[in-house]
């Protein structure tokens, strides 16, 4: 009786695959946390008394920002905003601030 015992792995005619490589991570808005993260910036703007179209613009745009690209493109955006006069400097330190706290690694 011959008991057929070959080598099952990987032979040398086969290519080597080489493991994948991981992604590099970016910091980006947390969103396990996006709620309280929407009220603290609606607050924000609140006591500043923004005016509420250009408040919930700015808002949603962050968040966008924020969640889908990284945090440096909405502190860059709220910079922006700053600079063309839709709200003053301590706003976007207050929002730069939030995005600060909120922010994970992903």
């Amino acid at each position: 009786m011959v008991v057929n015992r070959r080598y099952k792995g990987r032979r040398y005619s086969e290519p080597r695959v080489p493991k994948p490589r991981e992604r590099d991570r970016t910091v980006m808005l947390n969103l396990r946390r996006i709620i309280s993260f929407r009220y603290d910036i609606r607050e924000i703007m609140r006591h500043y008394e923004i005016e509420d179209s250009a408040a919930s613009s700015v808002v949603a745009s962050v968040i966008a920002k924020g969640s889908r690209i990284s945090i440096n493109s909405a502190m860059e955006y709220v910079r922006e905003q700053e600079k063309a006069g839709t709200y003053p400097r301590e706003v976007s330190e207050e929002i730069c601030g939030l995005l600060d706290r909120f922010s994970k690694l992903r």
